[in-house]
């Protein structure tokens, strides 16, 4: 799939949610990640991490580059592309920033995070700040969105999804994003 026809597939579903410049859900921690997919290898990957085991929050577990909302980055744009810098060293502008998916929310740990989207022709080399990541899984954005299934190890009301791409599984809210991703661009059968 080329850049050409994954924008095609992608933009008619982002969207900016109206209280990007002034958050409101104040039951909920904020925060903002990037899905940063890129071409620099001529197919479709996408940036994942894996944060750091001694977290206290969601350690040792895949997720998008982001973090939590601060009040001096005025909105969630601002935080996703903060954080973004700080954890693998991808300095982006909101001129990078094509829309967003819809919002998800851990189950756990009550954080309420909007999925931005990045698709860039090419990135510089990602450097992790090992204080929070440990490692930036770069992965082939088709393959990963192929190995999708039911998640029956944890529980909740809502419908769950996983990924296992190599020996990473891919759970949570960061799968939820990917099942986005996957039904806008994997066609139907």
């Amino acid at each position: 799939m080329d850049k050409e026809n994954l924008l095609a597939r992608i933009m008619p579903h982002l969207s900016c949610p109206a209280s990007l410049g002034n958050p409101i859900y104040e039951t909920f921690s904020l925060s903002s990640v990037v899905v940063l997919i890129h071409f620099t290898r001529s197919s479709p990957h996408v940036l994942l991490t894996k944060r750091s085991s001694s977290l206290r929050s969601h350690g040792g577990e895949i997720s998008f580059p982001g973090g939590r909302y601060t009040k001096e980055d005025e909105n969630l744009l601002n935080t996703a592309i903060r954080e973004t810098g700080e954890e693998i060293g991808i300095k982006l502008t909101a001129g990078d920033i094509l829309g967003c998916l819809n919002a998800v929310k851990t189950l756990t740990s009550n954080f309420f995070i909007v999925p931005f989207v990045s698709i860039l022709q090419n990135i510089d080399q990602p450097i992790p700040f090992a204080d929070e990541v440990e490692a930036v899984l770069d992965l082939p954005l088709m393959s990963l969105l192929s190995t999708m299934s039911p998640d029956t190890e944890h529980i909740s009301i809502d419908e769950l999804y996983k990924f296992n791409y190599d020996s990473y599984l891919i759970w949570g809210a960061t799968a939820r994003i990917l099942k986005q991703l996957n039904e806008f661009i994997t066609p139907s059968c």
